[in-house]
């Protein structure tokens, strides 16, 4: 388990969650096997993975509490008593299209969602479409750094701004999240500077330049 995997295990709040991506089956196993949740289900599109996810909840002898199942997104999942969904380890666009398929989800279902890119995209969409961004942590895997969201299906009450979406609502209250505002800092700041020199759009270069000073010095 890395601390992309721990941070989403930290955000999940209820008894029975369902895994999107599973790959290998990590998180459901070590939720089970810790015990943040009773049960769980290990879904993925690819039957391969779900091989592999399998055979790790085999070894670690959790067959009778994680359910593998084959589905895109959650084409092949069903409401039941589920408590907590994540959605890890790939982009922004696609967690949304996975989102806007599942005609069953409400605000009783815990959110984490953990975009790999496109994390605006994923924010602009969950705003438009009646969903709430709880709270972020911010998480370091590898190189790179990324925002695990907290996320119900409750119409926001904050606005939709250019802060917000490059951004989220990830603090400068632990390295992690210093190091994700200035990387984003310094992406905003690398986009606007090369729009400006090109002379293409200098009111949006200005307007990402502005931006790209709220967090340069974290």
């Amino acid at each position: 388990m890395d601390s992309r995997l721990l941070t989403c295990a930290q955000l999940c709040c209820g008894d029975v969650i369902c895994d999107i991506g599973t790959d290998h089956g990590y998180l459901p196993c070590y939720m089970v096997e810790k015990g943040l949740c009773k049960k769980a289900f290990a879904c993925d599109v690819a039957q391969g993975p779900l091989d592999s996810a399998i055979a790790h909840i085999n070894e670690h002898g959790l067959s009778d509490r994680i359910t593998a199942v084959l589905s895109d997104g959650l084409d092949n999942i069903e409401r039941g008593d589920m408590t907590d969904i994540v959605i890890a380890g790939m982009g922004g666009e696609l967690i949304s299209d996975i989102l806007s398929r599942c005609e069953w989800l409400d605000e009783s279902i815990n959110l984490v969602l953990q975009p790999m890119t496109k994390a605006d995209v994923l924010r602009r969409w969950l705003f438009e479409n009646g969903f709430t961004v709880k709270s972020e942590l911010a998480c370091v895997s590898g190189r790179f750094v990324y925002s695990v969201m907290q996320v119900r299906k409750v119409c926001p009450e904050y606005p939709c701004t250019q802060e917000y979406l490059h951004y989220g609502f990830v603090k400068n209250d632990t390295e992690e999240g210093r190091r994700y505002l200035r990387e984003r800092s310094q992406k905003l700041k690398k986009i606007g500077s090369g729009l400006l020199s090109g002379g293409t759009n200098n009111t949006l270069a200005q307007q990402l330049l502005e931006l790209s000073r709220l967090h340069e010095n974290e």
